[in-house]
């Protein structure tokens, strides 16, 4: 069986867990705290030990056996310790909940994390380092393009794109053909009807920008 170190000991890190409990296959090593906060060092967390910091990695170095999930939600840090990790030869694996359908031509990359009842239709295309949370419905022909995160309940129609990074907060819906900007913000409950540009922040019924990105 194979091994997993997660990175990351906040909710991120339970859910992939919990993922693994139900799947059985791998054998959690360790949590890596990606926040450098000594006081959960030692603690178990699912029964699974926080190892330490970053600087815990020299207990668990890369080997053909061993894969990692970055249980991190948070955009710079994630991209930080993807890079620092991939540089060191560390290679990543995706937690997907037994519960999730996905079609059979969804194309995925690797590191993400697909949690309970989450729907990807036909021709979809999910970037690496992706999670999608419980209850999102990602239609026929998305694209979700690396780090990007998908709330709890969040519906699309077809052929959406997400650029990199993109958040799309509890509930919120998109319509077919929309465009999602790199690293923008959808708020909770949003109803997605115009492109919605690179860096800005939209929320409402239908969605207005709140806060444009830099230029």
């Amino acid at each position: 069986m194979r091994r997993l170190l997660v990175v990351g000991a906040g909710a991120q890190a339970r859910y992939v867990l919990n993922m693994v409990g139900l799947l059985k296959d791998a054998v959690v090593v360790g949590l890596i705290d990606s926040h450098e906060n000594a006081q959960f060092w030692g603690r178990a967390i699912l029964g699974a030990t926080v190892l330490g910091g970053l600087a815990a990695l020299e207990q668990v170095r890369p080997a053909s056996d061993l894969e990692l999930i970055v249980a991190v939600a948070e955009l710079r840090r994630k991209r930080e310790l993807v890079q620092l990790l991939a540089g060191r030869g560390y290679r990543f694996r995706n937690a997907i909940h037994p519960s999730a359908v996905i079609a059979a031509d969804v194309r995925m990359g690797e590191g993400c994390i697909v949690n309970s009842g989450v729907v990807i239709e036909n021709g979809a295309a999910v970037g690496d380092h992706v999670i999608i949370h419980a209850g999102s419905i990602i239609e026929h022909d998305n694209v979700l393009e690396d780090y990007v995160n998908i709330g709890p309940g969040v519906s699309t129609g077809g052929r959406v794109r997400f650029g990199e990074g993109a958040v799309v907060y509890t509930g919120a819906s998109i319509i077919p053909d929309r465009i999602v900007g790199r690293e923008s913000i959808v708020g909770a409950g949003a109803v997605v009807i115009r492109d919605v540009p690179q860096g800005a922040m939209v929320a409402g019924v239908p969605a207005r920008v709140l806060r444009r990105g830099a230029t």
